[in-house]
């Protein structure tokens, strides 16, 4: 699960010639690569071998933090980086506290159903973002953002119904409390929208960090783990925030949404190619349902009636 957030002052549109925009190429390569990155949980959590859940959000937490700090002191400079965290105020540390309970839930749901199970339901936050954004925000929806949301739960819902039959309702808890906590963090971050609010996701692998620290059984880990810990931060995290924010500057927010759900595919790939997980029909029916309901929806914000998140 990820969102851009952009610059102040940034576009955020594009133009209909930038197909032919060296720019505009550029800015699609970079959220195909981000995608890529993101999908990259697939594999990465299905190859630790001894680290628990704790374990692997400590250090994850902490190679996420160290590559936010090089990355923000390489956009604002060392020395604005105190300026810009006092920048974001309350709501960015609400989004950041949020954040933090979402990338802990999302460790592990992933350690308790499939790979598949959990970014389906993680692809419906933004429809959860937009119902918060209307209750505590008053933003409008359109109409046809209320049908794509409408059809996205009934996708959450025949996974969940699948869940309970079939095992695995633990995991699909913790990825709906994933996807509330980040839905919460979006509306926050959206609030804040006038500052840079960067410096909240820092402060959400600063939040997973401490309860992993506190949680932990134990902070021993093989060399194989850390390797695979420090590339969740890095790459599946760090690597694919960079290059999404990069490439929003230059790709029309409708065509990042459609481009971001290759992930959806590719995660459970991953998995599968790892150690041949495959997931329940029901999984496969009800996120076809809410791919169904993302293709509509990116396909509607093309056409200048984006989901306002």
């Amino acid at each position: 699960m990820s969102t851009p957030i952009s610059d102040p002052g940034q576009s955020g549109g594009a133009s209909d010639s930038e197909g032919r925009d060296p720019l505009y190429l550029r800015g699609l390569a970079f959220v195909l690569g981000a995608s890529l990155f993101n999908s990259s949980i697939g594999f990465l959590i299905r190859v630790v071998e001894e680290a628990d859940g704790w374990t692997l959000l400590f250090y994850r937490s902490i190679a996420f933090v160290i590559f936010m700090l090089g990355f923000l002191a390489f956009r604002h400079g060392p020395t604005n980086l105190p300026a810009r965290f006092r920048a974001i105020g309350y709501p960015g540390v609400l989004a950041g506290v949020m954040l933090g309970i979402s990338f802990t839930g999302f460790i592990f749901a992933l350690l308790n159903t499939t790979v598949a199970n959990v970014v389906f339901i993680g692809a419906s936050s933004p429809f959860l973002a937009a119902f918060f954004a209307y209750v505590a925000l008053r933003e409008r929806l359109s109409l046809k953002t209320w049908m794509a949301m409408g059809l996205a739960l009934v996708g959450v819902a025949v996974m969940v119904g699948d869940g309970l039959t079939g095992g695995g309702i633990l995991g699909i808890g913790l990825a709906l409390l994933t996807i509330t906590t980040f839905a919460i963090a979006l509306v926050a971050l959206r609030s804040g929208r006038r500052n840079d609010m960067r410096p909240a996701t820092c402060l959400a692998g600063v939040f997973a960090l401490c309860a992993a620290t506190v949680m932990a059984d134990t902070l021993v880990i093989s060399a194989h783990d850390l390797a695979v810990a420090c590339t969740m931060g890095v790459v599946q995290l760090g690597l694919q925030y960079a290059f999404l924010t990069a490439g929003t500057r230059y790709v029309p927010a409708g065509e990042v949404a459609l481009v971001g759900r290759l992930q959806l595919v590719l995660a459970p790939l991953w998995a599968w190619l790892a150690v041949g997980e495959v997931p329940s029909d029901m999984t496969f029916i009800g996120g076809i349902v809410i791919v169904t309901a993302l293709v509509f929806h990116g396909f509607n914000a093309l056409r200048g009636t984006s989901l306002r998140v």
